[in-house]
């Protein structure tokens, strides 16, 4: 039986493998004004006949491709500065003659035979961004990045791009290789981004009322004087087991997902070294996905005094108290604290954010938001019952852990780390105003699960010109109907007042997925199995098939909201070409909030979700940085049809 079960869908393998589109431009819903300088049929007969589905060539003929094709953006690297590494980051003895290429004429792309980090197919060229401005005819680079993609096709069959040239499938939906760092200034890239003074910035959001009122509302306040440093990608998971390694006294984790995969085993063994040194390590996860998928990563904790918490609300029958566990907490020894949007699985933990893995943020803190952290963490534990799940020793801990954070409070205020009596004192002052001011927002059935959406309507009321967000997931009512009930609906407000900051005239930029973020962490994961599993059947035809319809599954379900906010008034919206699993925002070029919270129904209304929100000099800077770098890496998305 399971031999003809296993032949059967080989047949169908087979079939899926060999359809064959025959006329590119039938499958594109639209086309715009503009005409495509080159036609797909207009390719060069170097790399052969449009009849030929596909074929093999060198890095030889590609040059010569390129050179015929005469792209004045593309530079070819040198030599000497080239690297290549398998898919594990091994060093690999080659030579650029040494590679061979499938040419895919179906959809233009360039692939490696070899399995390669993408890196090393990526930076086989590098793109001149003054080039390409002047060939796009842009007056910055990102709407020199919309004229080129305005001549393209969009099909809304693969919800991809036409192309004018054959391309590196490692570039994946653009038109040129990734940019891994900016050469110019901001204002290049941005015209609107010029060099900004933090100390004499004018904004309600250094005014004593606003951040009272938000004390008001939210029953956190404002804490001064953090130690911060934006985590990204792979670094994050560097840090943190680091910080592991290093701790002395506890960890305590609060995410949603801990896998059975090559890195989140490395975290696995290292806490287990720690707990056998004598540090508490307790551990909450998110109970229905760890059940189902996640559980072998975590059998040997509870054999090596790892106490393993299950949050259970996503199973309550009252749908008011159903909620998903989705938080990202980790805090170290008492001091030191990670908060963001990275679970512990290969698309997050190795990273590069160039690797067809996660694009992700976290941020590390110190200081008194440290004591906000810890105290949410231990409210969590005792939500779900710690004291029946952990040794005595745990236990003990805890309890004191949690009595010396009342003194550690009363102490913030004497040393005026905190609270409303100096704020007026803090937020007046630009050698305070912008150095690790946080307030740390957590939500859920504990306390309130639509906290977060509250405190950032608060805060968008603020803006004065210009937001930049990033977001995994995007959810709204597409017939602009404002009703919600008194329990949900605050994602709704959080996109129509979204919606009415751009028609007032501010700045919006989102950047969120296409197919190239596709179905994100799983199909990331069946993938890059494909690539270091030896079972050529499952994991080789199997999973690339089913990753594939994943990742089409995903962009049909994006695209009618991301074209919906395109066409919204001053929003732009982008495809990131990778997946983009950041929630992130910046407020003015200056507040930043990184977290766990997405701009949709699930985080709006039902889960458990933190943020820090932080004005700081150097966050800014190093967040504005790495957003005008990821919109350099993106595509717009299309909204004429015909």
């Amino acid at each position: 039986m399971l031999v003809c079960f296993k032949s059967y869908i080989q047949i169908i393998l087979v079939l899926a493998f060999t359809i064959k589109v025959y006329a590119q431009k039938d499958l594109y819903a639209f086309k715009s004004d503009v005409t495509p300088s080159k036609s797909k049929t207009e390719k060069p007969s170097l790399f052969g006949s449009e009849a030929v589905s596909s074929f093999k060539t060198n890095i030889e003929n590609i040059d010569l491709y390129f050179n015929s094709e005469y792209i004045p953006y593309l530079n070819k690297s040198p030599l000497s500065s080239l690297e290549f590494f398998n898919i594990n980051y091994e060093k690999v003895d080659l030579l650029p003659n040494d590679l061979t290429f499938l040419i895919n004429n179906e959809d233009s792309t360039i692939v490696s035979e070899l399995f390669l980090a993408p890196e090393s197919i990526q930076n086989l060229y590098t793109l001149n961004e003054v080039a390409y401005i002047e060939n796009f005819k842009g007056e910055d680079f990102l709407e020199a990045k919309k004229n080129a993609f305005q001549r393209q096709l969009y099909s809304l069959k693969s919800y991809k791009f036409s192309k004018d040239y054959y391309q590196f499938f490692d570039w994946k939906s653009l038109n040129h290789p990734p940019v891994k760092q900016l050469r110019e200034s901001l204002k290049f890239y941005d015209k609107k981004r010029t060099l900004i003074d933090y100390d004499t910035i004018s904004s309600e959001f250094f005014s004593q009322n606003f951040h009272q009122l938000v004390d008001q509302l939210s029953g956190t306040n404002l804490t001064f004087g953090n130690e911060l440093e934006l985590l990204e990608n792979g670094y994050s998971f560097d840090k943190k087991l680091e910080l592991v390694r290093n701790a002395k006294k506890s960890i305590l984790i609060a995410v949603m997902s801990f896998y059975k995969d090559s890195s989140a085993m490395v975290m696995a063994n290292e806490l287990i070294k720690k707990s056998k040194e004598g540090v508490h390590i307790v551990l909450v996860v998110e109970k229905v996905w760890t059940k189902l998928m996640m559980k072998k990563g975590l059998k040997e904790f509870p054999k090596n005094n790892i106490t393993v918490i299950y949050a259970d609300d996503l199973l309550k029958y009252d749908n008011h108290k159903r909620a998903l566990f989705h938080n990202k907490i980790w805090v170290f020894d008492e001091e030191t604290a990670i908060v963001g949007g990275q679970n512990i699985l290969n698309s997050d933990n190795i990273s590069t954010g160039f690797n067809h893995q996660s694009r992700d943020s976290d941020l590390l803190v110190r200081g008194p938001a440290v004591t906000d952290i810890s105290k949410s963490v231990i409210e969590i534990l005792e939500k779900y019952n710690y004291q029946k799940k952990c040794t005595e020793d745990q236990i003990r801990y805890i309890k004191d852990f949690q009595k010396s954070l009342s003194s550690r409070l009363d102490a913030e205020v004497l040393d005026k780390k905190r609270g409303t009596a100096i704020y007026q004192e803090k937020l007046e002052n630009p050698d305070s105003r912008m150095m690790g001011v946080c307030r740390y927002i957590i939500q859920g059935p504990q306390n309130d699960k639509n906290l977060i959406a509250k405190v950032y309507l608060q805060y968008l009321n603020q803006v004065k010109y210009k937001i930049d967000l990033n977001t995994g997931k995007v959810n709204f009512n597409l017939k602009d109907k404002n009703a919600y009930s008194f329990f949900e609906g605050w994602e709704q407000q959080l996109w129509n007042k979204l919606f009415e900051l751009g028609e007032n005239g501010k700045e919006i930029n989102l950047i969120s997925n296409g197919i190239d973020g596709g179905y994100g962490e799983l199909s990331s994961h069946m993938k890059r199995q494909s690539f270091v599993k030896n079972d050529k059947w499952l994991f080789g035809k199997a999973y690339p098939v089913v990753a594939e319809k994943l990742d089409r599954k995903a962009a049909h379900r994006n695209y009618p909201f991301l074209r919906a906010a395109q066409q919204k008034k001053n929003i732009d919206v982008w495809f990131y070409f990778q997946y983009m699993h950041s929630k992130s925002f910046m407020l003015d070029r200056f507040v930043v909030s990184v977290g766990s919270f997405n701009l949709d129904k699930w985080s709006a209304d039902k889960s458990h979700e933190s943020v820090l929100i932080c004005q700081d000099k150097e966050l800014a800077k190093q967040y504005e940085y790495n957003y005008v770098l990821d919109l350099v890496n993106s595509t717009p998305v299309p909204v004429k049809y015909k």
